[in-house]
């Protein structure tokens, strides 16, 4: 499939200023010459109050995208969606809920991780959860688990998710039965970043047989991070990718979500967001490579 790359422009969606929502947290999916994005869409249902849910838009030249399709009209805090794959026959997307209590910022300690099933990639099962008890490693402080990202692997599904600003890991042989795959310690920690920053919005790419983590950390200026491993428990810090600074939004790009498109497009694909004045504000967009580490983007 041809891009037109140089027609592409960012963002891609942005319905701050004509219906008051935020679009952030995208998981980008490529299958038969379509572009899923799956994004966290914030809305403000009255004063000092946020609501999340999980939207799709779809397109398949990056250019033109379809009107956004709400998932699931739930009060549940549905967000922040992970990434999508097949398992026993149907596609399979992980959320997490995202319960916030008015007058604060930022989701509750009951925050949990949660999975979905489609025949078709527009219609989705309501979600069902992973560990209703929340993260049970010994490291963790507290039960509160967001920002999942499921990888098939070895014949297994490895589930990496953010609590107390590190990054956990499970494990389950059929979706259905998790484990702490790390109970003992965080599988990358803020310790080994260099400034040390709490971390988030893992995403894991196998790029020719190493496998890629893409992260954000956690302070003002955001960014995204790179770092390593060749066994999923074990892993080493790369760089910080530099980008552009952008005009329609006042912080740099976080939350990536990367696929492998060179087969069809010649590019790895990544959608992100970037934030604005307040919390959750924020609006997509895409940036692409040839090698993981130059991104081109507008």
């Amino acid at each position: 499939m041809e891009i037109a790359w140089d027609q592409l422009r960012n963002p891609i969606l942005d319905r701050d200023r004509t219906d008051n929502i935020q679009e952030r947290d995208g998981a980008i999916f490529l299958h038969e010459g379509v572009f899923y994005l799956y994004h966290c869409a914030v809305e403000y249902p009255r004063l000092f109050s946020y609501q999340f849910y999980t939207d799709l838009i779809t397109s398949t030249d990056l250019i033109n995208w379809s009107a956004p399709q709400r998932l699931w009209d739930s009060d549940f805090g549905f967000s922040s969606p992970g990434n999508v794959f097949r398992a026993n026959g149907k596609w399979v997307l992980c959320v997490q809920t995202y319960p916030i209590e008015r007058f604060h910022w930022w989701g509750s300690d009951d925050c949990r991780l949660w999975t979905s099933e489609s025949d078709d990639l527009l219609h989705w099962t309501f979600p069902k959860v992973i560990s209703a008890e929340g993260s049970k490693a010994a490291w963790a402080k507290e039960h509160r688990q967001i920002d999942p990202f499921i990888l098939p692997r070895d014949g297994r599904f490895w589930c990496y998710y953010k609590t107390s600003g590190q990054l956990g890991l499970l494990v389950s042989d059929d979706l259905e039965s998790w484990d702490e795959a790390s109970p003992d310690r965080p599988v990358f920690s803020a310790g080994e970043t260099p400034d040390h920053t709490t971390i988030e919005n893992a995403c894991i790419v196998d790029a020719d047989g190493e496998l890629v983590m893409f992260f954000s950390p956690c302070y003002n200026k955001r960014g995204i991070g790179i770092a390593r491993s060749s066994d999923l428990f074990h892993w080493t810090f790369d760089r910080y990718l530099r980008f552009p600074k952008f005009s329609w939004a006042k912080s740099g790009p976080t939350a990536p979500s990367v696929i492998d498109a060179r087969a069809e497009t010649g590019k790895w694909l990544m959608a992100f967001h970037a934030e604005r004045r307040q919390p959750h504000h924020a609006a997509l967009a895409l940036a692409w490579s040839d090698d993981l580490i130059a991104w081109e983007t507008v």
